[in-house]
């Protein structure tokens, strides 16, 4: 991976989150890197750094502490802290803070031209893109990056062709789901206020059972016919996929990290019957809900189809 370090803050009581990495695989191709990484942090980090790619990070185990992000470079500084999946676009100056703990991630580093090429220009990554970035919540995304960690852990026939059409394929998942190819910015676009899209995405990936439809409708003030026609507006998918994704990203992280039986994470999700989580987990990734338990707490690479 491609970083200039700006600041590395070693002494005292944090360090370099890069002092303390173990690169499992890794590979280098024309249109990026991938890398899976192993953190393992005894105090929490701080580091200043840019990349001058641009660079996703998929966290593969649960994050003890959520790091915080800090954009430098922008007129008023952005701080959030990160999902699951975070993007940062190249040449941009950040400002991340840990805590310490083990971490296992997928990252992958793209070129910028890969993008600018597919655009025909450069993209316009104005405040509400930058933020939306920081927790790249979108199964699209997710597919992709799944099919990446996959491959490098199960390494096939033309492994680096496969990696790069991935790659590639991941290029294109970014700029549908952040519509770079509109050029006008992001809030500007129709569909949903930003305060709605924010209390959907609180409520949707919070500790409470999965919502229904009609609770959202009326947490943002709409009917649910309005909901859904805006949802899709703004972000390409539906919103019943966006739910069953927060669903599906719960289950995991409950299944590779909890004690709790399949029956109580059914009921922490607010299904009716274990049978029920179990069907819906499988259609949405192939894989039974013990099988998956099993094949993570073994570290086994897990495939996006079974």
């Amino acid at each position: 991976m491609d970083f200039t370090m700006l600041l590395d803050i070693s002494t005292g009581e944090r360090v370099s989150a890069l002092e303390h990495a173990d690169i499992e695989h890794a590979i280098s191709l024309n249109s990026g890197d991938i890398e899976i990484v192993q953190y393992d942090w005894s105090l929490p980090t701080s580091d200043v750094w840019i990349s001058n790619f641009y660079f996703l990070q998929m966290s593969l185990t649960p994050r003890h502490q959520v790091p915080q992000v800090t954009y430098l470079d922008v007129d008023r500084r952005i701080s959030r802290s990160i999902g699951r999946v975070m993007l940062v676009p190249p040449g941009r100056k950040v400002h991340t803070l840990g805590g310490d703990g083990r971490e296992r991630s997928l990252q992958c580093s793209l070129q910028p031209n890969v993008i600018s090429n597919l655009l025909g220009r450069e993209p316009n990554w104005d405040e509400a893109l930058l933020v939306e970035g920081l927790k790249l919540n979108r199964p699209e995304v997710d597919c992709v990056l799944l099919k990446i960690y996959d491959e490098l852990c199960n390494p096939g026939f033309a492994r680096e062709f496969m990696a790069d059409l991935l790659l590639n394929n991941l290029a294109v998942s970014l700029v549908r789901t952040l519509k770079l190819h509109h050029e006008e910015p992001l809030e500007n676009r129709g569909g949903l206020a930003t305060w709605r899209m924010r209390l959907i995405r609180e409520r949707v990936f919070s500790e409470q059972p999965t919502p229904k439809l009609n609770e959202l409708a009326e947490l943002c003030k709409m009917s649910v016919r309005h909901l859904t026609r805006a949802f899709r507006t703004e972000t390409d998918m539906t919103i019943a996929s966006f739910i069953e994704h927060a669903m599906v990203d719960r289950a995991r992280n409950l299944l590779s990290s909890s004690d709790h039986s399949i029956s109580e994470v059914a009921s922490l999700l607010g299904f009716s019957s274990s049978s029920s989580f179990t069907y819906a987990f499988r259609r949405a990734t192939g894989w039974r809900p013990a099988e998956f338990r099993r094949q993570s707490r073994f570290s086994v690479p897990l495939s996006t189809s079974h």
